[in-house]
Parts: structure tokens; sequence; C-alpha cells
């Protein structure tokens, strides 16, 4: 895994650990299973209802495509992978005290979006992470949107 993962993973509290050891072993799951180079990374999270976070599913992206590991944190083994290249046909960000260009503590975004094919997703991210939510947004998603609804 690459430093800027690494670096991304320690910013969300992801340190050295069992769960860092099996974020490497889903990365190299999906090196094997992508066949674009797999360009960036993100984890969905939330706050709990006693202030902790909590880790929920990990997500790759490369050019074309995009991989999502369910329920990583929980130790189970639920794997897709999909083509997003001009296949978004809709997406929805809902955010709470974030304003698209510093998070704070505060902070809670939401992206649900669906493609052509009939896959969908959500993802969440508290305080920093919502940074990184944006920037996947911008970078895979809006990009990807379809001109037309055929």
């Amino acid at each position: 895994m690459n430093q800027e993962f690494a670096d991304y993973l320690e910013s969300i509290g992801i340190k050295a650990g069992s769960l860092l050891d099996q974020i490497k072993s889903i990365y190299e799951f999906y090196l094997e299973m992508c066949p674009d180079e797999i360009a960036d990374i993100f984890v969905t999270d939330y706050i709990d209802s006693e202030g902790k976070r909590e880790y929920e599913n990990l997500c790759f992206f490369s050019d074309k495509y995009t991989m999502e590991a369910k329920g990583f944190a929980m130790g189970k083994d639920d794997f897709d992978i999909a083509p997003i290249k001009g296949r978004v046909k809709y997406y929805e960000i809902q955010k709470q005290d974030y304003d698209f260009k510093e998070a704070t503590e505060k902070s809670r975004l939401t992206l649900h979006f669906s493609l052509d094919t009939g896959v969908h997703g959500e993802f969440k991210a508290s305080k920093e992470n919502c940074d990184a939510l944006r920037d996947i947004m911008l970078k895979h998603v809006k990009p990807n949107l379809k001109d037309s609804f055929v």
C-alpha cells in the first residue's frame, strides 16, 4: 500500500494493528481483481451515540471502477467491484456543519449515488474524513455523471 493511503488512514485514526493489516490484505485482493491501477482509498465512518468513531466499509477507486469491502471492520468478507466510468445516473449529498472547504469536529457528510447498472452506494464521513469524501465525490462521482438517462 502506498504512503498516501497510509497517511489517509492515519489521519482518520487507523494506525498500526489488526485493522490496518486487514486493510492491507483487502488492498492486495483488489490489486488482483481490478484491471486498473487503484488510485484512491476511502473508509466510511460515523460517530456513534457515545461519541466514538465507527468504521464501516473500505472503498477503493480506479479511473474506471469502484470497489467496496462491506463490513470490513467487523471482519466480513463481502467484496464488490463495479464500473463507474460514465455510469453515474444520480447522486445526492447530505451535509451537516460542513462548508465543502474545511471539515471540523462537527462535520458530517453523506453521499448517495446510483449507477446505470443498478448498483448504488452510500458513503458516510465524519470530522476530517468529510474532506476525503468531498474529494472522492469530485474526482470519481461527479465527472462520471451520465449526460442522459437512457
